[in-house]
């Protein structure tokens, strides 16, 4: 082969090859995108548009092809939409392959969990859960939160506790939670009529956390009950002194039992040495200026409402107190007992409602008996 007839088929070579890559690009520019559907849901999901997503997760697990993760949440979806039934029967029917990673495994169980709960069996959900717990050795955080939940809505309380324990173990709770746990669990035998396992579950509590406010409320009166007024003084002198949020509670019962016994200059040292620490608190500022008005001691009262509300004046309890002892000092009359029963109600009305399932208490909480959340609690005021 000649020279010139070399460079001839090289040259065609390339010609051909170029316009066959031109082609190919054209052809690529023209044909209309086919985007996959469950790539779409996802981002459908991350606007936040989740019916969108329920339509384009349809498309792709009717094509066949759709990850494990498509069906999975196409049926957390259908769960959503109040179809757990539904959304049952599609996280079953994966249980059946064999080549789920352990993150998938997890992820579908906990699923199907969730959708038994729904459906009003907390028992097949804990039998879920504890499958994947030891026929597949999954040591998923969420998992042993939501079984420990679905064994406190059956009543069984230890074995609720136990998981929580494995949750810590696992770093997502610390003793405080367990000690929270535990003061909720001693409320199902307050009603008894041997306090002895009430009191063995607030001591056990009182172990994890020496500063747990609930138990140390509870255990306090557990010992006014049974006439140990002492010890009861000190475990709400406790509560005062560490939790602004149930401060009202003790430090209410404290001047009680300290009234009673004619300890007056006690009950006033004890609001001022929470104010010393706390000098915003309102319930201390509220009781102690209340406490000044029993006595007769209008002036010291107004002063420290008057003092308080220079910061505070959103306080709709302190707002109502100055205006009852204004009302009292220079006017006096059908204002004053106005004004006084205005407070009375203003107190009578602050509750607290769990954010998740909506339960409903006189005083804060930081464990939801009703669905086992924590530190899932707010303030309202009751209409």
């Amino acid at each position: 082969m000649d020279a010139l007839t070399y460079y001839i088929i090289v040259a065609s070579a390339v010609v051909v090859l170029g316009a066959l890559l031109l082609f190919l690009i054209g052809r690529r520019r023209k044909a209309p995108s086919e985007q996959d559907p469950y790539v779409e849901a996802l981002k459908k999901l991350v606007d936040g548009d989740s019916s969108a997503a329920f339509k384009l997760l349809e498309q792709a697990v009717k094509r066949g092809a759709a990850p494990t993760h498509a069906y999975v949440k196409l049926g957390e979806l259908l769960r959503e939409r109040g179809e757990a039934g539904k959304a049952l029967q599609i996280h079953q029917s994966l249980t059946v392959k064999t080549n789920l990673s352990k993150r998938e495994t997890a992820e579908l169980y906990l699923n199907m969990a969730e959708d038994y709960a729904c459906l009003g069996r907390p028992g097949r959900a804990v039998s879920v859960l504890e499958t994947a717990s030891n026929n597949f050795n999954i040591k998923d955080p969420q998992i042993r939160a939501f079984l420990a939940k679905q064994l406190h809505i059956l009543g069984e309380r230890d074995r609720a506790f136990e998981s929580l324990k494995e949750l810590k173990r696992l770093g997502h709770i610390g003793d405080r939670e367990l000690a929270l746990y535990l003061t909720t669990a001693s409320e199902h035998h307050t009603g008894d009529k041997d306090p002895k396992e009430t009191k063995r579950l607030l001591h056990k509590a009182l172990k994890y956390d020496p500063d747990c406010a609930p138990a140390l409320l509870a255990l306090g009166n557990l010992e006014e009950s049974a006439g140990k007024s002492d010890e009861a003084i000190r475990l709400w002198k406790r509560v005062a002194a560490v939790s602004p949020d149930l401060a009202g509670s003790a430090l209410k019962n404290l001047e009680r039992i300290l009234f009673q016994r004619g300890r007056f200059g006690e009950i006033e040292q004890i609001y001022q040495d929470v104010l010393a620490v706390r000098n915003e608190d309102e319930e201390a500022t509220l009781s102690l200026a209340d406490f000044y008005t029993k006595q007769g001691r209008e002036e010291d009262a107004l002063r420290l409402l008057e003092d308080f509300h220079v910061s505070h004046q959103e306080s709709f309890g302190c707002s109502l107190l100055l205006a009852a002892l204004y009302s009292k000092l220079r006017e006096g009359g059908i204002l004053e007992t106005f004004l006084d029963e205005s407070v009375s109600h203003f107190y009578q009305g602050k509750r607290y409602s769990c954010n998740f399932c909506g339960h409903e208490t006189e005083m804060m909480r930081w464990h939801c008996p009703k669905c086992n959340s924590f530190d899932s609690f707010s303030a309202s005021n009751a209409k």
